[in-house]
């Protein structure tokens, strides 16, 4: 029956159940379909229902719909399962794709951010080129600015080296001026030595004088004596005009010598004060050369000292000069380096962006590849459900390669932030390294402080050294106006020896005009006669008692001093029975040769003169 009816069917459609349904059960495990499973289960479940009006249609018997519905029976229960396997496996890719397309949109956000930290690397990168350019920058000027300083410093040295010289040289100008100095002071010894022998001289002469005069007035007693004996052999008128032109001559030879001796009183006193001031006034002006002396040795010795010091400081800043000098180098060499080393991080940065460059575009054209694969998955999958499973796998395979990539590109992100680290570090390294460069220039800055200070302590030394040596050109024009009043004492000195020498003629000529009077007092004893009137006038002859006390007065007044001879003016003017117009005239020549600015008394003129005229 079963096959009566296959027969049937066979004639009616034209091809056998079994292969029908065989290769419909066939056809649904096929895993490259024609048409998508939806599509192919209405197409079957239209046939089948076509089949089965056409079946209902021609074989209205019982027996056949029992066995078509037991067929399609089956054939639906397999087609549910086959159904069932397909959503299953449609909801797997489904949850697939959504995975993939997480995974995209986290590779997208990975992609944004590396390239956003790029693009912040880059920044950082910029600004740090920009801080290490300026530091450069400013270190170069700060080099500039030391070599100028420098420069200053060098000339300022070789100022101080010009004013060190014209020092040394006006030390030699004043060592030959000090030679002068000492032959001046010697020549001073040698004057003041001539000085007091010719003081020695008239103090010999004094006192010759003096022994002379006692000499004299031993024979003056002699001649009395005679004179008193021939006396008493005369008469008494004779006696009496003996006695009195005998008086007359004494008393002008007691005038006169009186007078002389007042002058020469008065010219001795006058040139012992002149030759007392002109001693004291030299030895002043020794004392004061001695001074001076000292205080232009002593200035000597500290410019000396000045010298040496300044010797040393120049040596001093000559090699910090050069210290600096090597430090610049040094610093100019690790600049250099720096440059150097900044050149390559640049390179090296360059490099590594334009890796990342190449990297985020090999990342965005596998992005876009990705976006067009899964483009071309969708519509695969729309159009191919049957090829679902191949699809799956080769796009686990590439979500496979995708994670392995990702892995890589972490890889290389870790590989980079060690990088930006160590870069970091190096960056710090370079900035402790310009810190302690700072450090240094603010040393250096420091020094260049105390180096300025120094400078300005040697120019106040100049200028101290400059006010020492005006004040040793004022003390040399000193010197010069002392040489001159020397000079002008030299002179004088000559002149009053001319005067002393003229006094000592006038002596002689005095010793010469007493001679002829004690020769011609001898020869007038012979004509004169002596009596014993002589004793009792006792205004004209005098007693050895009264004479030796006349004498030792008039020798204390001529003797002492002004102030002294004062006190004495009584005494002598009593002994010689002075009026008082000649006791006047002597008490003003006195206070006139005491005063410095007084009016010389009148000593009249002509033979009554009481002073001797100058010649």
């Amino acid at each position: 029956m079963f096959a009566s009816l296959k027969n049937k069917i066979k004639e009616e459609t034209g091809s056998d159940v079994i292969s029908t349904t065989s290769s419909g059960g066939a056809n649904n495990f096929t895993p490259t379909p024609p048409h998508p499973p939806h599509h192919r289960l209405v197409n079957h479940s239209n046939n089948s229902n076509n089949n089965n009006r056409d079946h209902n249609r021609r074989f209205p018997s019982t027996i056949s719909v029992n066995s078509n519905d037991d067929q399609q029976n089956d054939q639906l229960s397999l087609l549910r399962v086959q159904c069932q396997d397909l959503q299953n496996r449609l909801h797997s890719l489904q949850d697939e794709k959504s995975r993939i397309e997480k995974t995209n949109e986290i590779l997208l956000e990975s992609v944004k951010v590396a390239q956003t930290q790029k693009d912040l690397y880059c920044e950082e990168q910029e600004k740090i080129q920009n801080i290490q350019q300026n530091e450069i920058e400013k270190l170069r000027s700060l080099l500039a600015f030391r070599e100028q300083e420098a420069v200053d410093r060098l000339s300022g040295l070789r100022q101080s080296q010009q004013q060190v010289e014209n020092l040394t040289s006006e030390l030699e100008r004043l060592k030959h001026l000090e030679l002068e100095v000492e032959d001046l002071k010697d020549e001073l010894e040698h004057f003041r030595h001539a000085s007091q022998l010719d003081k020695n001289n008239l103090t010999t002469t004094m006192a010759a004088m003096k022994e002379e005069n006692e000499h004299l007035k031993m024979r003056l007693q002699i001649v009395q004596q005679s004179r008193v004996d021939s006396l008493n052999a005369l008469s008494t008128d004779e006696k009496l005009l003996a006695l009195v032109q005998e008086r007359k001559l004494l008393e002008q030879h007691l005038e006169e010598a009186h007078l002389q001796l007042s002058d020469i009183k008065s010219s001795w006193s006058g040139q012992n004060l002149a030759l007392e001031t002109q001693v004291s006034r030299l030895s002043k002006q020794v004392a004061e050369e001695t001074t001076e002396k000292r205080k232009i040795q002593k200035i000597r010795d500290d410019l000396a000292e000045r010298v040496k010091q300044l010797e040393f400081d120049l040596i001093n800043m000559k090699d910090e000069v050069q210290q600096r000098d090597v430090k610049i180098k040094l610093l100019e060499e690790e600049i250099d380096e720096l440059n150097s080393t900044l050149k390559e991080c640049r390179e090296e940065n360059e490099q590594q962006i334009l890796f990342e460059r190449n990297k985020s575009e090999n990342l965005q054209k596998e992005n876009l590849e990705l976006k067009c694969k899964l483009e071309s998955n969708e519509n695969r999958f729309n159009d191919f459900a049957a090829d679902s499973s191949n699809a799956a796998q080769s796009l686990r395979q590439q979500v496979d390669e995708l994670q392995s990539s990702l892995n890589q590109e972490k890889d290389e992100k870790l590989t980079a932030l060690l990088k930006n680290a160590e870069i970091s570090q190096n960056l710090d390294i370079l900035r402790k390294e310009l810190k302690s460069e700072q450090d240094e220039t603010n040393e250096l800055q420091e020094k260049n402080k105390q180096l300025e200070s120094e400078l300005k302590t040697i120019n106040v030394e100049k200028q101290t050294n400059k006010e020492n040596l005006e004040e040793l050109q004022t003390i040399m024009h000193k010197n010069e106006n002392k040489l001159r009043e020397i000079d002008d004492l030299q002179r004088e000195i000559v002149e009053k020896n001319k005067t002393i020498k003229i006094l000592n003629q006038r002596l002689l000529d005095l010793k010469k005009t007493l001679q002829k009077e004690f020769c011609s007092v001898k020869t007038s004893e012979g004509n004169c006669s002596c009596g014993d009137r002589m004793h009792a006038d006792n205004g004209v002859v005098m007693d050895e008692v009264n004479f030796k006390y006349l004498k030792h007065v008039i020798v204390k007044f001529l003797t002492s001093r002004e102030v002294e001879a004062r006190h004495l003016l009584r005494a002598v003017a009593t002994l010689l029975k002075l009026t008082k117009e000649e006791e006047k005239l002597l008490h003003d020549t006195l206070t006139w040769k005491m005063s410095w600015f007084g009016s010389k008394p009148d000593h009249g003129s002509g033979q009554h003169a009481f002073s001797i005229p100058p010649s």
